[in-house]
């Protein structure tokens, strides 16, 4: 089974339209917006999430047939199938200030005040500024709150968004059995992706805010330089 963590705003719209496509009825979605949640409360509820699969997984129907779970969740949800036969984790991760740039003019152009979000509605009515939201302690570190009790290594491919065509075809090559796939394209923002935020003070203070997923944006850097040089490797071989 594939486990595939969406992380806000690195390309995962886009990403979960190739895994449908692939995997047709054994594809589920799962969508908690943790990002929504104080962080005991999500915390609490990705630990009483994972003692009810522990308990019972092989009883629930989206277990035994399913073969691709996508969504916004933390991972520690599913950490009860950690290391077992068969189980892939997987997820993408972006610049940490494209994200939050990217994440603030998104939620501005979607918002819907029939039924919004609890932070959604806050930063919307609230008229919050992007350097609000880029500072606001409610989107601190978005990387390293969806990933508590889940290190980055526990992830058999982590995906660079700003390599997303490069990447989703080494993935659907080396993860589908996939040699041709069409990459398709959703929920793109009309915004070029040049953050918008561009004073170099402005932009090292973010780094500094957001120093947690920093760490983990570089950690996936290199292991996507080390999957290249490791690919390259064994091509260079199986060409002797």
């Amino acid at each position: 089974m594939l486990i595939s963590l969406h992380m806000p705003k690195c390309g995962g719209t886009s990403f979960k339209e190739l895994l449908k496509r692939h995997f047709k009825w054994r594809f589920s979605k799962d969508y908690d917006y943790p990002i929504h949640w104080s962080p005991d409360k999500r915390r609490k509820e990705a630990i009483e999430s994972r003692e009810r699969i522990k308990r019972r997984y092989r009883y629930f129907y989206r277990y035994r047939f399913t073969e691709c779970i996508h969504g916004h969740f933390l991972p520690y949800k599913y950490d009860y199938f950690y290391g077992r036969d068969g189980i892939t984790f997987i997820t993408w991760l972006r610049d940490p200030v494209e994200r939050l740039v990217s994440h603030y003019y998104f939620w501005l152009r979607t918002y819907e005040t029939a039924k919004p979000k609890p932070l959604h509605r806050r930063v919307v009515e609230e008229d919050w500024t992007l350097q609000e939201f880029a500072f606001s302690e409610e989107l601190k570190n978005v990387y390293s709150e969806f990933l508590w009790n889940f290190p980055a290594r526990q992830f058999d491919f982590i995906g660079i968004t700003e390599h997303y065509e490069e990447d989703v075809r080494y993935f659907a090559n080396h993860y589908l059995g996939l040699k041709d796939v069409s990459v398709p394209q959703k929920n793109i923002s009309p915004r070029k992706s040049k953050p918008l935020i561009t004073d170099e003070g402005l932009i090292k203070e973010l780094k500094s805010f957001h120093a947690r997923d920093y760490e983990l944006y570089d950690y996936a850097l290199e292991a996507r330089r080390e999957r290249i040089r490791s690919n390259e490797s064994q091509q260079t071989t199986d060409h002797k």
